[in-house]
């Protein structure tokens, strides 16, 4: 008997995204939402077994740094790289555009390995800086978890050139699921291990496991399209074409992901004393998983489309797509702010309370997901946005905006912390995505896209 209300509504939501998306971002989202419900489960077991304790800050923090080195080559090189393998399978024979692949591949992999050493002998010097505030047993745990961690970054620079040739192909569901997979291991190991003595050490190993997992669905997914990985050098020619491509893109989201990640999130918070980045990342997580499963969901999906040769010089026919997935957006991220706004005490409630939050933090989440909520449209709406200047390779201004955007939020982060604490944080949040969507629309217009004019 109470089975088929359930049914009924999630077909009105299907119907409701037929109405709204086209089928592979209808798909991608589903897929997405999956993974950012079992991330949400996740990251609420975390205060459910360890509680607003330094355990729990260092879990974050650790984590924090590893996932902004995944993010930072992710995002820096997926837009670009997709464009960029559209282009070159056009211009070369079957087998050289597979030796171009070969090498971007184990050129990733390389840097990958780079990375992991630097965070494995830098670990208790990042820790020291970032938690300065907790003990020092505080500082030595966020340091082990992260050399636990650390491996993932390996995968996880691998995995985004295999998920942009993928997405080149079109093959979105294949990519979606690596919001699925490393919180789905990490899920079970907290469920299957609560009260284990080192539990916290079993979870980081397990969120690195579920990258490598990523990592080896992807590569099947490659072979499957025809695609033979062979361990092979970078030409000069595919260096240059990856210098040019990423080297922007990439240094823009370092410097905008330092700033938000470290410097905002586990800096400035942990300057407000212990639990305090728990508290703000329990609110985050369901405001970036609103953000992941409507603004990158659809942004990802239209970027081929977009980066098509004739289109990305077509403006007449690039505004039209930008438009559609504007739309888009407004249709799904619209509701999604009203929830937020009128229901964010609620939702704090069904997923934190009877945890070992008191009652006083769980309001406390609440109300930083009001204040985060303020900005759910701008923020859906910011990788939509840049995927237009993406589709044009309008690197130097993507760069622009995110140097601009990384230094607006930690200056109107800093300024609002000192009056209105952890709320100051999630309200400089709101505003930097409002001026961030104000910035991406003109920067459109100076290269020929107007989207607020008719053409």
């Amino acid at each position: 008997m109470n089975q088929t209300p359930k049914l009924n509504l999630f077909q009105k939501i299907g119907g409701f995204l037929g109405k709204v998306a086209h089928t592979s971002t209808r798909w991608v989202m589903l897929i997405t939402a999956a993974g950012m419900g079992l991330s949400l489960i996740f990251h609420v077991l975390i205060p459910r077994y360890l509680g607003s304790s330094e355990t729990a800050d260092a879990l974050i923090a650790a984590l924090k740094v590893v996932l902004l080195v995944d993010t930072i080559v992710r995002e820096g090189a997926k837009f670009s790289l997709v464009p960029l393998f559209i282009k070159e399978e056009t211009l070369r024979s079957d087998a050289d555009f597979q030796r171009f692949t070969n090498g971007t591949l184990s050129f990733s992999i390389t840097v990958g390995v780079i990375i992991l050493l630097l965070i494995e002998i830098l670990a208790t010097t990042i820790a020291n800086g970032l938690l300065s505030s907790s003990s020092v047993a505080g500082r030595a745990q966020m340091s082990t978890i992260l050399r636990l961690c650390a491996p993932l970054v390996i995968f996880g620079c691998a995995s985004t050139v295999l998920g942009a040739f993928l997405n080149s192909q079109k093959y979105f569901k294949t990519v979606a699921l690596r919001n699925l997979l490393p919180p789905t291991l990490a899920t079970a190991v907290f469920l299957f291990l609560s009260g284990t003595e080192n539990l916290v050490y079993y979870v980081a190993v397990a969120y690195a496991c579920g990258f490598m997992v990523y990592f080896v669905w992807l590569y099947i997914g490659t072979h499957r399209v025809g695609h033979r990985y062979q361990l092979t050098g970078l030409p000069l020619d595919t260096l240059r074409s990856l210098k040019n491509t990423i080297t922007l893109p990439t240094l823009g989201f370092t410097i905008r992901q330092t700033i938000a990640r470290l410097l905002v999130e586990v800096f400035l918070v942990g300057k407000l004393g212990e639990g305090a980045i728990i508290l703000y990342n329990s609110a985050f997580r369901i405001f970036s998983a609103i953000q992941t499963l409507i603004g990158i969901s659809i942004a990802t999906t239209g970027l081929p489309d977009m980066a098509a040769d004739k289109v990305a010089v077509d403006k007449v026919r690039l505004r039209q797509i930008l438009l559609r997935n504007i739309r888009t957006v407004l249709y799904i991220a619209i509701p999604a702010t009203v929830l937020l706004l009128f229901g964010s005490t609620i939702i704090a409630q069904l997923l934190f309370g009877g945890s070992k939050f008191d009652e006083s933090e769980v309001q406390q989440i609440g109300q930083l997901l009001l204040y985060l909520g303020t900005g759910t449209v701008f923020s859906c709406l910011i990788p939509v946005l840049n995927a237009g200047l993406y589709a044009q390779k309008a690197y130097r201004l993507i760069f622009r905006n995110m140097v601009t955007m990384a230094v607006l939020n930690f200056a109107i982060a800093y300024g609002l912390v000192t009056v209105l604490g952890l709320q100051g944080i999630a309200l400089s949040v709101a505003g930097t995505a409002l001026l961030a969507v104000g910035n991406l629309l003109y920067l459109l217009r100076k290269t020929g896209v107007a989207l607020s004019t008719s053409t």
